[in-house]
């Protein structure tokens, strides 16, 4: 839990400073209402899936974790694309890739290389993977709209890359 603490909190300096470098224009009280709204319900939830992350003691239940997490910004991001704001989209698939590249893959990868293969854990590994494979698809489907935004195009790549990991 530690490392989780640390990561946030070297997260959060780097956030910072970067800001600092080039200051955005301040947000009127309407567009930080309106990015309240967008942001709180999936803030919520991803607070209470790191948490849980936190606490999951074997392979299987860090993957469905993890995966819960990435389903929380695949979600997002489906009603970013309903709502046609490109920029959410955007924002949230780079998000949501980096969440599948650096969490789940290699948790995926380590619980198999460290259960039984033939194991309850091994099998709820396995659909995990395959569950997550179905939502890196869910997350190209909703986004194909604006395949020809730069952003949205980069993440589309590098997600492409990470459903290779999930085979």
């Amino acid at each position: 839990m530690a490392r989780w603490v640390y990561l946030l909190t070297a997260f959060t300096v780097l956030a910072a400073w970067a800001g600092a470098q080039n200051p955005a224009p301040p947000l009127s009280a309407e567009d930080k209402l309106r990015l309240l709204r967008a942001n709180g319900t999936l803030l919520d939830n991803l607070v209470r899936d790191g948490v849980a992350l936190s606490a999951a003691d074997t392979p299987d239940r860090r993957a469905e974790e993890c995966r819960r997490s990435a389903l929380n910004l695949a979600n997002a991001i489906g009603a970013a694309a309903a709502a046609e704001d490109a920029e959410r989209v955007a924002e949230l698939t780079g998000l949501f890739r980096d969440i599948v590249r650096d969490g789940l893959v290699p948790t995926i990868n380590d619980g198999l290389a460290t259960v039984p293969p033939q194991s309850p854990a091994a099998r709820k590994l396995r659909e995990v993977q395959g569950h997550a494979a179905d939502d890196v698809t869910k997350v190209k489907a909703a986004t194909g709209k604006w395949a020809e935004n730069p952003r949205i195009k980069d993440a589309l790549k590098q997600l492409d890359q990470v459903a290779e990991g999930l085979k």
